[in-house]
Formats: structure tokens, sequence, C-alpha cells
């Protein structure tokens, strides 16, 4: 965990953003997460939902390549964690939203939470930017 006293949520925002190389995909709301961790201390949460935004981008890559040598009954166990870790990563999302504004709550519920394709790529997209999160905390260590 970044030490929090001495950066803000903008720089730290700016070292993800660096060390990602430029990659990030939702950088904006990436920001929001980090600054509501940040105000409401609870950077533990966003870092327990960076680690299952990586996990999920490791298994969605396996279910994607559809790994031949991968038979039927792991492909379904992977689906079904696959599953199981979106909605916990949803609940943390709103864990973490939830002593924010309405304005914020809404953004997240239309962009990431709704069943449309759209907000599944969101979504996959935001776990691929709390990925370089987790990353980062895990090549800098912890303070």
């Amino acid at each position: 965990m970044p030490d929090l006293d001495n950066i803000s949520s903008k720089e730290f925002l700016e070292k993800i953003y660096n060390f990602s190389n430029q990659k990030l995909k939702q950088k904006e709301d990436l920001e929001r997460l980090i600054e509501i961790s940040y105000n409401n201390n609870n950077f533990s949460l966003l870092e327990k939902t960076a680690f299952i935004a990586k996990y999920l981008q490791g298994l969605f890559n396996i279910i994607q390549r559809g790994d031949k040598i991968i038979n039927e009954e792991i492909f379904a166990r992977y689906s079904k964690e696959f599953s199981d870790n979106t909605e916990l990563l949803k609940k943390h999302l709103k864990d973490l939203l939830k002593n924010s504004s309405d304005f914020y709550k809404k953004i997240f519920e239309e962009k990431y939470f709704s069943l449309t394709q759209v907000s599944i790529s969101n979504l996959n997209e935001l776990c691929f930017d709390l990925s370089w999160l987790k990353m980062y905390i895990n090549e800098n260590g912890t303070s």
C-alpha cells in the first residue's frame, strides 16, 4: 500500500499510469476509485478488489483461449470461478462506492454493473486497470 500521507490520489494514479506504459483503459474511473478509497481510509478494500481483478484477468485469458488441453470439467469450473469472482468484484466495487456521491454510484451502475455487452466490456477494461494497480503495489511493496 502506498504511503497515503505522502502522496495524493492523483499522484498515485500517475505512478500507476506510467507503470502501465500509459495503457490504462478506464483511467478516470480508476482515479475515482483511488480517490474514494483515500477519502474513506479504505485502501485495503481497493487492494483486495485489485487482487480479484487480476485473478479474473487470468481466468478470462484461459477461458477466452479455450485451450484444448483443458477438459470440459475444468473449463466449467473456471467458468464458474469467473462468474463467482465477477460478482465478488462487483460487490467490492459497490462497497467502495457506498460512501461516495450518488453521481458516482450512478456512473458505475450504468457503466459496469448493468448486464449489457458494453458494461461487461467496460468491467473487463476496469479489471485490466485494477490489475495494473495490483502489479504496481506488488512491484513497489507496501509501506
